[in-house]
């Protein structure tokens, strides 16, 4: 017979008699357990509070032994302001010893510590060196804003002119490139190039911007992996970036070291130059480089043109029959450089014959040869001076490629000839009278470093 409704009432589960006999059991495990969580939470939260306020004793203990660092160095670096503000040879032992002392200890910031050694420089470049080696996290672009260029690195001529005043710190700049070499030595042993001078490097715009000083600045390095021969690595620097492959191709499109190698390896030597040059014409006409980057690249190779034993020859010819709208700027300061004789004479002679003289020549037979580029390049020529005994060393070729360059632009037309005898009029004038703001830079009758008086330039 089934259960009634009230006889299942009255026979509960086991869980509900367990409930029914156990309910005070029941009530204490439940309250136990809510007060041991509410235990435990206390407690971790207490411990938080514990290990916050411990970090925060700490962070307040950190600060206040940097500002007591801070303290005592402001009052270190006080205490030696005026031994580091002091100039002249015989206050560099001093300012050496404070500065390198302040150094080592990190009591000076590393800009400051650029700042004051560079200073130290200009009376001893050596104590400069070894305080600048000793200074951590340097700023790079600092030391390159630091170097200067002398008249024979930016010209390739010395002369007593007033723009030649950065002469005076040539050891200090010839100090910054080898720091320059031996920092990029380390960085390239510890395989970390990238943390080292080469980052001034990496923006190709700035190494355009000043290509003459990158290539000088980085010379030293350069030159030493060229004479030891460690091709590999001329290769990791040229890969670094364009910027300083277009460095490399500066230095290295000229390097000689005129010493006696084999056949075999004169050969390989030629092929790397060579393919340096390559490279070095296909990136002053390409795309990435602007006019203004052709002129600077120009002045450059100008001012290195006879170290270049010709190798330069075509690219500046190419230079001269390109239309203006692609070298105009390049031109103009080249012609600036030969009007204020701002090149060094053997080289002038030589471009003369190599160049100018032979463009000329084959222009006037090129009856295509834009006119108005062709006047312009007789009038670049006229800027030269005329084929002497004394400065020539082939004297019967170049007078008779001189005379055969005026008859050409003779039989052209009278329009050449005359921009050619016009120009050569005014160089005279010019030179003679130059104008208030060229005075600075007129090399043609500056005198040498040597103390000889410098000769004008006269045809």
């Amino acid at each position: 017979m089934a259960e009634t409704p009230a006889a299942a009432h009255d026979n509960p589960s086991r869980l509900g008699r367990f409930i029914q006999n156990y309910s005070g059991f029941l009530s204490s495990f439940v309250i136990g357990v809510a007060g041991l969580v509410a235990t435990s939470i206390w407690q971790f939260r207490q411990a938080q509070n514990a290990e916050r306020q411990q970090a925060s004793e700490q962070a307040i203990a950190r600060t206040k032994a940097d500002n007591d660092w801070r303290i005592a160095r402001a009052e270190i670096l006080g205490k030696n302001l005026s031994v580091l503000s002091q100039q002249g040879p015989q206050t560099a032992d001093q300012r050496f010893g404070v500065l390198l002392s302040l150094t080592r200890g990190n009591i000076l910031d590393p800009e400051l510590a650029v700042s004051y050694a560079l200073e130290l420089g200009r009376d001893n470049p050596t104590y400069m060196g070894v305080v600048l080696a000793g200074t951590a996290n340097k700023n790079y672009t600092q030391l390159e804003q630091a170097f200067a260029l002398t008249c024979m690195q930016r010209f390739g001529v010395e002369k007593r002119a007033e723009v030649c005043k950065d002469d005076k710190l040539a050891d200090r700049s010839e100090g910054i490139a080898q720091l320059v070499a031996d920092e990029l030595d380390a960085s390239v042993a510890s395989g970390e190039i990238k943390k080292g001078p080469m980052g001034i490097l990496r923006d190709e715009r700035a190494v355009q911007a000043h290509p003459t000083k990158m290539a000088w600045l980085f010379e030293t390095y350069l030159q030493n992996l060229y004479e030891r021969r460690q091709w590999n690595e001329v290769e990791r620097f040229e890969g670094f970036s364009a910027g300083a492959r277009l460095v490399a191709a500066l230095v290295l499109a000229t390097a000689r070291t005129g010493e006696l190698v084999t056949s075999a390896e004169e050969d390989m030597l030629n092929k790397f130059h060579a393919e340096r040059r390559h490279w070095l014409a296909g990136y002053m006409f390409g795309r990435t480089c602007d006019p203004e980057c052709r002129a600077k690249l120009m002045q450059a190779m100008l001012s290195s043109y006879g170290e270049a034993q010709g190798d330069y020859n075509e690219v500046f010819r190419r230079l001269l029959t390109a239309p203006r709208s692609e070298t105009g700027t390049a031109l103009a300061h080249l012609h600036a450089r030969l009007l204020w004789c701002q090149v060094d004479a053997d080289d002038l002679a030589e471009f003369r014959d190599s160049v100018l003289v032979p463009t000329l020549i084959s222009a006037c037979a090129d009856p295509k040869f834009d006119a108005g580029l062709l006047e312009d390049l007789a009038a670049m020529v006229a800027l030269v001076p005329e084929p002497t005994t004394s400065s020539t060393a082939d004297f019967a070729a170049a007078a008779a490629a001189w005379k055969q360059m005026t008859e050409a632009l003779e039989k052209r037309g009278e329009r050449f000839h005359k921009a050619f005898v016009n120009r050569l009029a005014r160089t005279r004038r010019e030179r003679a009278n130059p104008p208030p703001m060229m005075k600075k830079q007129n090399f043609c009758s500056a005198g040498s470093v040597d103390g000889t008086a410098g000769s004008e330039l006269n045809q």
